[in-house]
């Protein structure tokens, strides 16, 4: 058993989905917190099928051999729907890491006081050095920072639940989201577009993640996040007094003083960094194999483009992007699941 791929792999799928949204507490607040005590029992499915989907998808791309998301598209949905989808998610990978360089900026400005182009400034060169290394530097980058993140975040919102006094009253009434108005199906919704995210980053490592260990890494990794959510749902549910705010971990954090919230404002951070280097190492890979571009250029023009586009605001970004993910990835959770079955019964 390769150890250390295990651990590089449930690194990689937890720097997939835990970006931005999932670190603040506003995807697990809109899709899971506003349920009450059964948005726990949502996340509990949630990380099993994070789970069960991540293995199936790390076994599908290993009997396939793909290199590319566009390869496992077009073996997922066949050439046509494949071409489709592979040029809506280029779009959504650009418009994703366009979102965590603007959210940056924002956190700089609110959090630091200083120009939120310093913010964007600094996070693009950090993406932009992660991804020269190419694959090597995705799992590097998330192999250091997610096991920071994971302590940090897991101490805070366990020590907040524990330590800190319960406000009073309740805070801004949580507005529903697109997702419909049933816990289990809020569950599922959430999972499939987390779960795009996971097919491009994995898909676009292509053999670096076809080794022994990979597939139990994929396990781990949807139990990982799993419990990620459960703790940060079960934080924001002991201080109703915080929902509704754009960024409610950091508003439990505070409730603990202010180096608790300092250093969760980091992590946050930290978190958009790991999400805009995977979305951002599947896009330059695509752009590579389509032989319109090599990847050092590709790196530069998608700088240029993406730095001065990231003031636009964060929110707007993100109110665009969630959504269409989910619905693309409500298509492939079932298809994975067939033919994973297939393979495994061939």
């Amino acid at each position: 058993m390769n150890w250390k791929m295990t651990f590089q792999v449930a690194a990689t799928y937890v720097g997939a989905v835990m970006g931005a949204g999932f670190a603040s507490g506003q995807e697990i607040q809109q899709f899971f917190v506003r349920f009450g005590n059964w948005g726990l029992v949502g996340i509990v499915l949630s990380a099993f099928l994070f789970s069960i989907l991540g293995l199936g998808m790390l076994e599908l791309q290993h009997r396939w051999k793909v290199t590319s998301y566009r390869d496992f598209f077009d073996r997922l949905m066949g050439s046509r729907l494949g071409g489709w989808a592979d040029r809506l998610v280029s779009i959504l990978l650009f418009v994703g890491m366009l979102a965590m360089i603007s959210g940056s900026g924002a956190l700089f400005n609110e959090y630091f006081g200083i120009s939120g182009w310093i913010g964007i400034l600094m996070t693009g060169l950090v993406i932009a050095l992660a991804l020269w290394f190419r694959g090597e530097g995705v799992l590097w980058i998330n192999t250091v920072l997610i096991p920071l993140k994971f302590v940090a975040c897991i101490g805070i919102a366990t020590l907040a639940i524990f330590l800190a006094k319960t406000g009073d009253g309740e805070g801004i009434p949580i507005i529903p989201s697109f997702v419909v108005g049933n816990w289990a199906i809020s569950a599922i919704l959430y999972v499939s577009f987390n779960l795009t995210l996971a097919i491009v980053v994995f898909a676009s490592l292509g053999r670096a993640v076809q080794k022994p260990g990979a597939r139990l890494g994929a396990v781990l990794g949807g139990v990982a996040l799993g419990l990620f959510a459960f703790v940060i749902g079960a934080s924001l549910l002991r201080f109703p007094d915080i929902w509704g705010l754009e960024i409610p971990m950091v508003a439990v954090a505070g409730k603990l003083g202010d180096w608790p919230a300092f250093l969760y404002v980091i992590v946050l951070w930290l978190a958009m960094i790991t999400a805009a280097v995977g979305n951002g190492f599947s896009l330059l890979s695509r752009v590579e194999d389509s032989g319109k571009s090599n990847y050092g250029n590709t790196i530069l023009i998608l700088m240029l483009l993406l730095i001065p586009l990231a003031s636009i605001r964060f929110s707007q970004i993100v109110q665009l992007v969630y959504p269409l993910f989910g619905y693309i990835g409500f298509v492939f959770l079932p298809t994975i699941l067939y033919f994973w079955h297939k393979v495994r019964n061939s």
